[in-house]
């Protein structure tokens, strides 16, 4: 009877209108049937009713593909479209459950929303409803639901509790539902905070996503979360701007900032020494490594701002020496490793960094141990640190071993007029034995350049010692024809021969 019915013109709600609860009230109050059909309906069994169904299922699905493909064709096909849906869903609900996720997944579905929730929640197809909600667009009304379901009590064996789904359906939102993903994060980030990060670093969505609004909306949630967010950016995604690596460097240095008054107060307690720039206790130290690995590595943000939120109230030379190298203020950051820091090895890798940069950086060291600035400069007057005194011992050092670096005669003009000469004796020697190298080496080469240069004189002396005259009037040995401006060659019997024609003259012993 269905094929019959799908060949002749009958109305699909007529159609459907055989079956009990397929169409909605008011629908089905339209249908008119002879008595005895109705009279029939009363009789089915469950076995009746299943067979129908069954063979209901395969009309719609023809009906619904002719339906796509003569569309315009069709008078009120929005309308029929719904209807056959929406019964589809129904019949799937009844016969075949596991149709019905893959039946509102397509994106041509025209399932009735009102229709659908309502058979749905009979079903308690909790899950699908969620699946239909999403395909409507309905993306508040399906993450208040599964809110609901994932923070009400013993809920962890039913299908949408726990985050997950959360996490999942706001994965699949993109750039424009950013207020949507914001909003509805919020309770995982506080409930579950170990996978929250998920939502904001998915693969198909952590490029697209506006990343200066989720950094604002997670730090105001949870600091340690929005520097998690910012590190996978940078370390897993490859994701940097000025912006990001400002952000990130930011909020390590208000972290730092809130756990130096207890370090404070526990040097000043007695408990701990003073310990070098990261190994701190606690939270301290690592936050320092971690603060110190950045500004080292990333390349676009920007010192100032940096230096600005560093502020003058905490003592974190070793970042601000950095921060000076960054900005080509090499003097402040020797100031800081030589007299602050008092850390000579940092102060000669340093130099070593930003050689090429500034070539005058080993002479700027030399300087600093010899005729030390004032701290001034440094605008660490809060700090009361020690000015700086002239170091004689280091400075010989560092003229000692890093001599071929810096200018000889504008080192020895930055001595004082009563130095021994004993003190700089091994700088002195150093050089005098550089010197004497590289002279013997110049001299090794000139002799090795005359030599080459004799050579290729006498190369060539010899190869222009033979002469051949040859005028216009000459010809070629091979075709008798005259040479005229053509290439040639000639044989050690003077015989000349074309360029060309010395393949075809193959005459023995006359080799050219």
């Amino acid at each position: 009877s269905m094929s019959r019915f799908q060949k002749s013109n009958v109305e699909v709600a007529n159609v459907i209108g055989l079956f009990p609860d397929l169409l909605s009230k008011k629908m089905q109050d339209k249908q008119q049937y002879p008595p005895e059909i109705v009279e029939a309906r009363n009789y089915l069994t469950t076995k009746d009713i299943e067979t129908g169904l069954e063979a209901l299922e395969k009309y719609l699905v023809a009906k619904r593909f002719d339906l796509n493909k003569y569309e315009e064709e069709v008078a009120n096909s929005k309308q029929t479209k719904i209807i056959i849906d929406t019964t589809l869903l129904k019949c799937y609900l009844q016969n075949k459950p596991k149709m019905v996720a893959s039946l509102l997944r397509l994106k041509d579905n025209e399932c009735h929303t009102v229709e659908s929730e309502r058979a749905l929640k009979r079903a308690r197809r909790m899950n699908d409803i969620i699946i239909l909600y999403k395909s409507k667009g309905m993306h508040e009304k399906a993450l208040t639901v599964l809110k609901q379901y994932a923070n009400m009590q013993n809920t962890q064996k039913h299908e949408l509790g726990g985050p997950e789904h959360t996490i999942k359906y706001l994965q699949d939102l993109g750039p424009e539902d950013i207020d949507l993903i914001k909003e509805y994060s919020k309770w995982v980030i506080e409930k579950h905070p170990d996978r929250c990060l998920d939502i904001f670093t998915d693969p198909s969505t952590v490029h697209s996503l506006p990343k200066e609004q989720v950094v604002k909306h997670l730090k105001s949630l949870n600091v340690d979360i929005a520097l998690q967010y910012l590190e996978r950016l940078i370390d897993i995604w490859n994701v940097s701007s000025q912006e990001i690596e400002n952000s990130l460097i930011t909020l390590l240095v208000e972290k730092v900032s809130n756990e130096w008054p207890a370090y404070q107060g526990m040097l000043a307690a007695g408990v701990v020494e003073p310990c070098a720039p990261g190994s701190e206790p606690g939270q301290l130290g690592s936050l320092r490594l971690r603060l110190t690995h950045f500004l080292e590595r990333l390349q676009n943000y920007s010192p100032a701002t940096v230096i600005q939120s560093l502020g003058y109230e905490i003592p974190l030379y070793q970042e601000l020496a950095i921060l000076y190298g960054r900005q080509k203020e090499c003097d402040k950051a020797l100031m800081l490793y030589c007299h602050v820091l008092k850390d000579r090895a940092k102060a000669e890798e340093f130099c070593s960094k930003y050689y090429e940069i500034d070539k005058q950086v080993y002479y700027k060291l030399l300087r600093m141990y010899q005729c030390p600035k004032s701290l001034e400069a440094l605008r660490l007057d809060k700090f009361k640190l020690e000015e700086p005194k002239p170091d004689m011992g280091a400075a010989i050092d560092i003229l000692v071993r890093h001599y071929k670096y810096i200018d000889v005669k504008e080192a020895l003009r930055l001595l004082p007029e009563d130095t021994k000469l004993q003190d700089v004796e091994e700088f002195m020697c150093a050089i005098l034995r550089d010197r004497t190298r590289d002279s013997r080496r110049n001299l090794l080469l000139k002799s090795l350049n005359l030599s080459d240069n004799l050579k290729v004189k006498a190369q060539k002396m010899f190869y222009q010692k033979d002469k051949l005259i040859v005028t216009a009037m000459d010809s070629c040995a091979v075709c008798n024809k005259r040479v005229g401006e053509c290439a040639i060659a000639f044989y050690p019997d003077r015989r000349i021969v074309h360029y060309g024609c010395m393949s075809r003259d193959v005459q023995p012993d006359t080799t050219p």
